[in-house]
């Protein structure tokens, strides 16, 4: 028994080897079998073009054995469907703005004066201003909503610099933006792009968009300083 058992594994070994072996071709131009190929032979789908591979058109999925349907991806059997609805043009957003108009000073400190004299925030529009704002009160506010995830631990709520980090210690003094009129919002989204003094830059978790918001309601504070 023990040697009956022993042949028959020695057999189902050499079936085993001769099956794996019966896909290996000597001739390189001929495809070897391969085991379930539409697992890493994608079917990539042309813009503007059909996309019902059914044997009745012509399939031409070398992968599938030619009397094999292939898939209908979808109801119009296009490959370029209509954009989902709510969908922004580029040309209407700020994708734009932000990929393809890269931000010019790169220099941290030496492009800091530069950035103060040179660049001003796309959201200043006469048009738009309310309360004095240097732009639309729905960007004042969503401004106020980023200051108050990013900039109120160490700025303060009212921005006078005594949030909770500088109360407690963990940083000097931060000035107060009412004390500082002269800071354009150019020097601020300089600042915020590349960081300052012990300030990080804030590229990475606030976009261009969301920093001319926040500067926008900064400058409120200004403002209300020079006022006083």
């Amino acid at each position: 028994m023990v040697k009956i058992t022993y042949i028959t594994s020695r057999i189902s070994l050499l079936v085993l080897v001769a099956l794996a072996f019966s896909g290996c071709y000597n001739d390189k131009s001929v495809r070897n079998i391969e085991y379930a190929p539409n697992m890493y032979n994608s079917l990539p789908l042309e813009p503007y073009s059909q996309t019902d591979y059914s044997t009745s058109i012509g399939g031409n999925y070398a992968a599938v054995g030619d009397g094999i349907d292939k898939p209908r991806y979808f109801d119009n059997g296009l490959a370029a469907q209509t954009a989902p609805k709510g969908t922004v043009p580029r040309s209407e957003s700020w994708y734009i703005e932000e990929a393809y108009s890269p931000y010019p000073y790169t220099d941290p400190t030496g492009d800091y004066e530069a950035a103060g004299a040179n660049v001003r925030s796309p959201l200043n529009d006469p048009a738009t201003n309310e309360k004095g704002y240097d732009c639309s009160e729905t960007s004042f506010l969503r401004g106020k909503e980023v200051y108050e995830i990013y900039c109120v631990m160490c700025h303060g709520a009212n921005g006078k610099g005594n949030g909770i980090l500088v109360s407690q210690g963990v940083y000097p003094t931060v000035p107060a933006y009412a004390d500082r009129p002269t800071i354009t919002e150019g020097n601020m989204f300089h600042s915020i792009t590349h960081g300052k003094g012990l300030m990080g830059s804030y590229a990475s978790q606030i976009t261009p968009q969301q920093r001319w918001e926040v500067i926008c309601y900064i400058r409120e504070f200004q403002k209300l300083g020079q006022q006083q």
